[in-house]
């Protein structure tokens, strides 16, 4: 950990979790992912994925997928199987700030203290666990925006996660992930069966629905391919579990 880090800060963050550590540092802090994550069902997510979008979308004749539901469907389910509140919002603010090319403002910052907070304190472990639920946010909502997008307008998904960076000899640089989208080898996703079911689970309450707008626009992001806003409006027919 570099000295001149603020113990708590966006770029204390960064120099804590496996996803920007080197060495023995990424095989431990890795680890602390994958015992989280070890305990969580991907059958009771994907059901309860499904759940939590079916009660969104009941109450709402427009809705905009990728606000609504993408990003914080699967970050409010991971954080209550985690035993942690409802921290969707927070995640959100601190994965806009999370990638070393972007400097956090004050808001990023706050979100990431409200987070420390109810994670334990600025420790590896804690870490560990906001580091999971970034990675449930957009990632996971690339996941199901295109796999949403795909079934609407019959075309191939994109693959939401186009690249990543690391640490390398001190400096940022960017790695290609064209054809793994989690990844490969000891960098591979811990996540990857748990972000597929729950998105497959807010895909399956999202059957029956149909765009608004033939017009889609896409995330400005030089990693991320997914779209910036899908509206839809409920179709003939609703979609049902199984």
């Amino acid at each position: 950990m570099p000295a001149d880090v603020p113990v708590g800060s966006i770029a204390w963050l960064r120099a804590s979790v496996a996803r920007f550590s080197n060495g023995a540092d990424h095989v431990r802090r890795r680890a602390l992912a994958v015992d989280l994550l070890a305990s969580v069902d991907a059958d009771s997510l994907q059901f309860q994925a499904f759940s939590r979008t079916s009660r969104i979308m009941a109450e709402l004749d427009v809705v905009d997928v990728m606000a609504e539901i993408a990003r914080p469907v699967p970050v409010g389910v991971l954080a209550e199987v985690l035993g942690l509140p409802d921290v969707s919002a927070d995640v959100a603010g601190v994965a806009a700030a999370y990638h070393p090319h972007v400097t956090p403002d004050a808001a990023a910052e706050a979100a990431l203290t409200r987070l420390l907070a109810v994670c334990g304190g600025p420790a590896e472990l804690a870490a560990a666990r906001i580091g999971l639920l970034v990675q449930a946010c957009d990632a996971t909502a690339g996941l199901i925006g295109n796999g949403l997008l795909a079934s609407l307008t019959g075309e191939p998904a994109e693959q939401p996660v186009l690249a990543t960076r690391r640490r390398v000899g001190g400096a940022d640089v960017t790695v290609s992930l064209a054809g793994t989208p989690f990844g490969a080898g000891p960098r591979a996703c811990p996540g990857s069966r748990h972000a597929l079911a729950l998105a497959a689970g807010a895909l399956a309450a999202l059957r029956g629905f149909r765009l608004t707008e033939t017009e889609i626009s896409w995330l400005p992001s030089p990693n991320l391919r997914m779209p910036a806003a899908l509206r839809v409006t409920r179709g003939e027919t609703a979609g049902g579990f199984c």
